[in-house]
């Protein structure tokens, strides 16, 4: 027997018999159980995508000279590098700045050092009066874990910094936390009103005043002296240390009586001047009730991260363990302290939901069995599954793969294939045991030939399916690593299965199997038509082989079935009305990713730049007004002035660097979505309408409600990116296209890179007359800067406090000049007198310069959208429809473009683009990526099976299964209202495997039959009688292990696409695969079929 057996015997007859199989089962089990809790957890895969930011200060230059000067020689110079992805720039008033973005999947630390070494490369580049770049690395380690926000109604944000400085000094040592960082508060500061009425009573020139202050504040050591036989240091301490001793300093000496600083100025020990604002609120959810004079507190929030490849579950257990032992000591009672946010809770909870999916998809998956198989061979199979699983667990973790969202639905859809294999060899002993083992050792045989039959169309039809998912590992861009595990558990998975059916399987199948007496065979009870399930197909199958109408009747509902299907998702395209508005009735819409329902969402203001802080704060207390009406609301933290705690979504969007009194940004934290009746996608769509009336307020207000996107984040959803010779003319542009983005529907958040008309006030010095009078231009500006904004002139020695206590020196704001009133500022001349400012310079209104922004060297405008409740596939070719070859403005073309495949290169040198990025650059991205693997998996099955039958055309018939698995796809996303995504997408390629493992188990049959003389139509109705069975079963397992995923807003397609995708394909392949096989041997007159056969 041994000579005749194949790898799958021969594996099966020595495991059967060996003591090293129960070993090897324990041994995978205690390393899988390891790995399930040593695994680092996560609730997404993590993007590399190293970035950083490259500034160049260059004081005085106008955006036009920083972007000749500094952004296009700086963008030049690091295009030079490989791995570059994409460089951002912008030129602004005495700035430019560089983005650097890599390609995804670049290795961060040689990344920036070849960025590090380029820029040293070329400091000889540097315009004079330009300061050397400055690098800050974007780096997606640094986004927090976890936020906490401490607030209190009794405490001052000075108060609330100085506990939380004092409290990330116990939470920094904690082992994996890396970046630790406060936000909000204000640091203790001395601050000296000056107050030039006094100032001038007594006579003082304010430089005078300065100088007393700076040498009144000096600590140095001074040398050293031997002293009783010891050399001693010897210090000269004149360092302040309290605001009393700042108001002791002597300014001047009027006679014999000294003039003290207090004398002529207002000295406060306090925080200076609030320039951002950090507060907490709290909604209906919280359960707290807030005073309707103050209903939201002064707050400081205090953000972590975590050391690359720790978990985060684990990492933020032990800071909230820390954080509690700190409580009622270090923090007072008072003082509230919120989560609000906690990445390894978010990811605990992701990752235990799908492991009770995979649970319950395992129970499903178990009954099934029990219905169609007996006890025994469910159990056997049964037992398979946890194996696999631990051997993907245990893989991955050898591997550094991370437990997280996309890797445990690698499993759910790879539950329904595992089974697979160990239902076709255990249904195959079955069948054998009962042709008759009355004996141990004629169960043993039995065990072996029906395992040795099994292996090479099993081992054919699970590489097919492997085939299927590895293309997918070859998915570009940052939808690569996120969709990575998919490709990378599944075929371990697979193979895992196939080593353990027919290692485990025959071995417990031998000691749990009972011996039996001879009986029927499935075959037989065929052939008596006893069995009920091979009386109904014949019934069914029959006509269709041996009448013509009932054959033309099915390939006419086939093809009908097949037109209607395509149609679905088509008709939104080809309608009269145009592709803009809402969804016809009965299609099926065509997006990346639906919507997740998070816990948590974004509100952002931009305010027309020059608008105070105060009214930004305005505009956010009214929104946050409203929020706390919301029933689902828990809390909101609103940063005035400033960005809040970043994440990847607002780090790609460029929220760090969004400073200034007109921004503010309000992070809202809802109920848990698994207790709460509505999906956060619908909340934002509620507050919408409950903020109009914020809207019609504060009509400059441009108010963005940002969700957290389901998958990899972009720069906006819709984004068109407008290039052309002329940039004020592209500018005009824009201010047309976002008039176009306005009135499309369902397009939200509308905004453009173009800045609001502003005046400042430009003062320009008379040269000649300033050398007359012995003044140069810069004493002016520092006057100006003094008299303006004030400078810090020094710090104190404190040694208690964690940060330096700056002395800042300023005119009050009633006393502070304005630049139209240079004739009330005198400036000192070089005999001493002092003259107004007036008489030597000019004040005049003039426009702000505005910002310039380039994309890979080309300058570049901005115009953005988001869809508020659909697709933006079908908005954005409606815009493109309307703009792309429009007149826009007089003489000037607008031509679109950016919609193919293959990524477009502007050429903005005679002609004005808009090119099409965001959202619908990153679906163009992955679907041409998936469909290329889509074909490459059908090439790599067709491969195979010719090699395995040795035929060209056979393989075709065996892969027209393919295609009818649209039949159950489509209608499958409109009956269950799910839109066809990329994860849908890989369900449909997924499914190509699938299928192809049917029809290899029907054809390898009929072969099987024709090759011991058996007539073409017994040979096909035989096959598809006896393969339904196991077909069935295991479609059902398929279906039960995926169909859990339906409820999943974001892989909910991947669910869909393989549940009725394989209902519907495995019904047709039935009947369709045996149909075609027989109409074409008839065609060749009946000729005995060749190739490679099956024995199963």
């Amino acid at each position: 027997m041994s000579a005749r057996l194949n790898i799958a015997g021969r594996l099966g007859k020595a495991a059967m018999e060996s003591y090293i199989t129960p070993t090897a089962c324990l041994l995978i089990s205690l390393f899988g159980l390891v790995a399930l809790f040593v695994t680092p957890r996560e609730e997404n895969p993590q993007i590399d995508v190293p970035a950083a930011n490259v500034f160049v200060r260059m004081p005085g230059a106008t955006p036009e000279e920083a972007l000749n000067l500094i952004v296009r020689p700086l963008e030049a110079v690091l295009q030079e590098m490989t791995g570059v992805d994409h460089t951002y720039g912008m030129a602004s008033d005495s700035l430019g700045m560089v983005t650097v973005q890599f390609e995804v999947g670049e290795d961060k630390e040689a990344s920036l050092v070849k960025l590090y070494d380029r820029l040293m490369h070329n400091l000889d580049r540097i315009p004079p009066g330009a300061s050397q770049p400055m690098v800050k690395p974007s780096d997606v380690d640094d986004v927090p874990i976890l936020t906490l926000t401490f607030s209190s109604d009794h405490y001052s944000d000075l108060e609330l910094k100085r506990l939380v400085d004092r409290v990330k000094e116990q939470l920094s040592p904690l082992p994996d936390v890396t970046v630790v960082d406060v936000i909000g508060g204000r640091d203790r500061q001395i601050t000296i009103d000056i107050d030039p009425e006094r100032l001038a009573s007594y006579g003082i020139p304010l430089g005078q005043l300065y100088r007393s202050l700076s040498a009144g504040n000096f600590a140095v050591p001074v040398g050293d002296a031997v002293d009783d036989n010891r050399v001693k240091l010897i210090r000269l301490d004149g360092a302040l240390r309290n605001a009393r001793e700042v108001g002791r300093i002597v300014v001047a000496v009027q006679g014999e009586s000294p003039v003290y600083l207090r004398d002529v100025a207002d000295i406060h020990d306090d925080g200076g001047e609030i320039l951002r604002v950090h507060r907490v609120g709290f909604g209906p959810a919280s359960g707290m009730a807030m005073p309707a004079a103050e209903p939201e507190q002064v707050a400081v929030t205090l953000t972590l991260a975590k050391k690359r490849g720790s978990n985060a579950v684990v990492v933020a257990r032990r800071v909230l363990d820390k954080l509690e032992t700190l409580k009622g000591d270090l923090i007072p009672d008072d003082i509230r302290v919120t989560v609000s946010r906690n990445s390894g809770e978010r990811a605990d909870d992701a990752v235990n939901l799908l492991i009770e999916h995979l649970a319950i998809a395992i129970v499903s998956v178990v009954v099934i069995l029990l219905l169609f198989l007996g006890w025994r061979e469910a159990a056997i199979v049964t037992l398979n599954i946890p194996l696999i699983l631990f051997i993907v667990l245990a893989i991955g973790y050898v591997a550094g793969q991370t437990i997280n969202r996309i890797t445990l639905f690698a499993l759910i859809l790879a539950l329904g294939l595992l089974v697979d294999d160990a239902i076709v060899v255990i249904e195959n002993i079955h069948r054998h045991l009962e042709k008759g083992a009355a004996t141990l050792r004629e169960k043993g045989a039995a065990i072996i030939t029906a395992t040795n039959e099994t292996g090479k169309p099993t081992i054919i039809a699970t590489i097919a399916v492997i085939l299927a998912f590895i293309p997918m590992a070859f998915v570009t861009g940052m939808m690569g690593p996120y969709m990575g595990p998919i490709p990378f558990n599944t075929p371990v998975a697979m193979l895992a299965s196939l080593v353990i059916a027919y290692m485990f399987t025959p071995w417990i199948a031998r000691r749990w199997l009972p011996c039996r007496l001879p009986a029927p065979t499935l075959e037989e009870a065929g052939e008596r038509e006893a069995d009920w399930l091979h009386r109904l197909y014949s019934r069914l199958a029959r006509p269709l082989l041996e009448r013509h109408w009932p054959r033309r009747a099915f390939w006419a509902v086939l093809g009908l079935a097949f037109v209607v299907v395509m149609w679905q998702p088509a008709w939104q395209f080809l309608r009269p009305e145009g592709m803009g508005g809402p969804l016809t009735p009965g299609t099926v819409e065509l997006k990346m990713l639906p919507k997740g329902n998070k816990n948590t969402f974004n509100i952002t203001i931009d305010m027309p730049e020059g608008t105070p802080l105060e009214i930004t704060d305005a505009v956010t207390r009214d929104i946050g007004d409203i929020l706390r009406r919301h029933p689902m609301v828990t809390d909101y933290e609103t940063h005035v002035g400033m960005a809040g705690p970043v994440d990847f979504n607002g780090m790609l969007r460029g929220a760090t660097i969004k400073q200034g009194p007109h921004v503010a940004e309000i992070r809202v934290n809802l109920v848990k979505k698994q207790e709460r009746h509505i999906k956060s996608a619908e909340i934002v769509l509620q507050l919408r309408d409950w903020l109009r009336p914020v809207y019609e307020r504060w009509p400059g207000a441009n108010i963005k409600l940002v969700e957290d996107p389901p998958g990899p984040p972009v720069r906006a959803t819709l984004l068109g990116e407008i290039y052309g010779p002329d940039y004020e003319t592209a500018r005009r542009l824009a201010r047309t296209v976002r008039a176009a983005f306005e009135t499309t529907w369902d397009v939200v958040d509308v905004d453009d890179s173009v800045t609001d008309d502003q005046v400042q006030y430009r003062v320009t010095v008379d040269k000649e007359k300033a050398a007359a009078a012995g003044v140069d231009t810069a004493s002016v500006a520092n006057l100006l800067r003094d008299f303006v904004a004030g400078f810090d002139i020094g710090k104190l020695d404190v040694v208690y406090e964690r940060h330096p206590v700056a002395i800042h020196i300023q005119l009050p704001r009633r006393f502070r000049i304005a630049p139209r009133d240079l004739d009330r500022l005198f400036v000192t001349t070089a005999d001493g007198t002092q003259i107004p400012v007036a008489s030597i310079a000019r004040v005049e209104k003039v426009p702000v310069p505005k910002p310039i922004f380039t994309k890979d060297g080309f300058p570049v405008v901005y115009v953005t959208g988001e869809p508020a409740t659909g697709s933006q596939v079908y908005p954005l070719l409606d815009l493109d429809r309307r703009l792309d070859g429009q007149e826009l403005l007089p003489g000037v073309t607008l031509h679109t473009g950016g919609l193919g495949f293959l990524r477009p290169v502007a050429d903005p040198a005679f002609q004005y683009q808009m090119m099409w990025d965001g959202e619908m650059r990153l679906t163009l991205d992955v679907f041409r990526d998936l469909g290329a693997a889509f074909i490459v998996a059908i090439v790599l099955i067709y491969l195979l099976l010719v090699a395995y039958y040795g035929s060209f055309l056979l393989p075709v018939i065996v892969m027209g299964a393919i295609p009818l698995t649209m039949i159950g796809i489509f209608p499958g996303h409109l009956i269950t209202h799910q839109p066809f995504t990329a994860t849908s997408m890989i369900g449909m390629i997924a499914l190509a495997g699938i299928v192809v493992r049917n029809s290899v188990l029907l054809i390898d049959f009929i072969l099987e039959n024709r090759a011991r003389g058996v007539d073409l139509k017994t040979a096909v109705l035989e096959a598809g009688a006896v393969r339904t069975r196991p077909i069935l079963l295991t479609a059902l397992a398929v279906i039960a292990g995926t169909s859990i995923m339906i409820s999943d807003p974001v892989f909910g397609g991947l669910g869909v696409s393989m549940a009725f995708g394989t209902f519907a394909s495995t019904l047709l392949t039935l009947f369709v695969i045996p149909l075609i096989y027989y109409l074409w041997q008839r065609r060749r007159g009946d000729a005995p079929a060749t190739g490679a056969s099956c024995t199963t």
